[in-house]
């Protein structure tokens, strides 16, 4: 039975990291009807990897990329740029140490492939590895944060620096956090650059559409094959399904999965007497241990500030201007908050982006038809954990059996959660609680 999208992402040109870039060229669109041995849908980093492995593992294959939009301006190109090789948060328990053990061998297993791609391929994202700031504004999330986190970095061996606030003042310049736990192995990139210089590098075996929408799917039959909205017709002997919380529009994951809206903003180029305002990292990138109410920022390679905050369930993958309005004017209080010494600071560039997440932080990973796989759910953590996820499904897909698979499903998949309307209530309940407990780590 063939299934109608009923919800495509829609490019409102507003991305940062991509209006820093200089122009690049899309692919063609798919101008005819086509037939493959694989058939990866979605280019983000989950797509690109599956294509990138399939390729390695099958190079008499044939295998299409498409994409509805451009490279590097969805999700994948709008993130805040940090590949992160450790877990988010803290693990309770001594089972919960040794998973996260298994996570930290996936993390770095994708960490390292990007860094060989980048190098190899001579991708000018600004990688760096810059570590990363994991922070508490207030000393009560300190104690039951990082102190926590501290006691697992001990048990995994890790090496770490808990820095308070008159450090953290010195090596960023801010007096606004209580405490943080900085953690070496963290790359900074601009995320956009990244994932343009990676399909623009792929294998010569794999064909790339953008602009290519698809609109209508048959997943669940031997014969997979869909339709794009030029009306070109795509059969493919296995499909490869990579559109994170676009999924649900392709009647996958509805019940695992939870599409989260977030903004983030770049500043206009600091000039040299506002950086020397600043602490003594020239680059460096900030997580928040209160992952709902809290804010990324980073000083990027060039001298600008940015921020992403806003964290809220999007359940229709749409919201309106009023809100972005809200959310942009946000972004610059709490800026002006952290950094009261730089003066006059501006938002040159904002932008939202949607990714979804599950209920017990787990991947939606599985084969969802004879001949159809796919893969969501990065949980905040997409250009490693779907980096990862793309080359995994596609080992899975070629019953390949790998055992970083088993790693990375350590924490099993993404759970059952009530339907809407029970969902949208339930979740907009906690997310407001949490947001409200949270406040002061804004």
């Amino acid at each position: 039975m063939t299934h109608h999208i009923d919800r495509l992402p829609t490019d409102d040109n507003t991305n940062g990291w991509s209006a820093l870039l200089g122009p690049r060229q899309p692919r063609a669109p798919l101008q005819q009807d086509l037939s493959v041995d694989f058939l990866v849908i979605g280019a983000g980093y989950a797509g690109l990897a599956a294509a990138r492995q399939l390729a390695a593992q099958e190079p008499e294959a044939s295998i299409a990329v498409v994409d509805a939009s451009v490279v590097g301006e969805n999700a994948s190109g709008r993130n805040s740029g940090f590949a992160i090789d450790l877990p988010h948060s803290s693990a309770p328990s001594d089972a919960d140490v040794e998973a996260g053990r298994r996570v930290i061998r996936v993390n770095r297993f994708a960490v390292d492939a990007l860094e060989r791609l980048v190098a190899e391929h001579r991708i000018q994202c600004d990688w760096a590895r810059r570590g990363r700031y994991h922070v508490a504004v207030t000393d009560e999330v300190a104690e039951s944060a990082l102190q926590p986190y501290v006691r697992n970095l001990k048990a995994w061996d890790e090496p770490y620096a808990y820095l308070d606030r008159d450090a953290l003042r010195k090596r960023l310049g801010t007096s606004y956090y209580a405490a943080a736990v900085y953690t070496p192995g963290t790359r900074l990139l601009n995320p956009a650059a990244l994932v343009r210089g990676l399909a623009d590098s792929l294998p010569a075996q794999v064909q790339l559409f953008e602009n290519t929408p698809v609109v209508e799917v048959e997943l669940k039959g031997a014969n997979p094959h869909v339709r794009t909205a030029q009306g070109r017709r795509i059969r493919a002997g296995r499909v490869i399904l990579t559109v994170n919380a676009y999924s649900q529009s392709f009647g996958v994951f509805r019940e695992r999965q939870l599409p989260v809206l977030l903004f983030a903003s770049l500043t206009h180029r600091l000039d040299t007497a506002q950086l020397a305002r600043l602490g003594s990292e020239p680059v460096w990138g900030v997580t928040p241990a209160h992952g709902v109410a809290g804010s990324t920022v980073r000083l990027t390679a060039d001298g600008r500030l940015m921020i992403r905050q806003g964290f809220e369930y999007s359940p229709e993958l749409r919201t309106d201007e009023a809100r972005r309005a809200e959310a942009r004017a946000m972004n610059l209080e709490l800026l002006r908050r952290r950094f009261p010494q730089l003066g006059a600071i501006a938002l040159e560039h904002f932008w939202m982006g949607w990714l979804a997440v599950s209920h017990n932080h787990a991947p939606a990973f599985d084969q969802i038809g004879p001949q159809a796989w796919a893969a969501s759910c990065c949980n905040g953590s997409g250009i490693v954990r779907h980096t990862a996820a793309g080359m995994l499904i596609a080992d899975h897909a070629l019953g390949h059996k790998n055992p970083l698979i088993d790693d990375f499903l350590v924490q099993g998949t993404a759970n059952y959660i009530p339907p809407r309307p029970v969902r949208d209530v339930g979740v907009g309940l906690s997310l407001a609680w949490d947001m409200w407990r949270g406040k002061a780590e804004q």
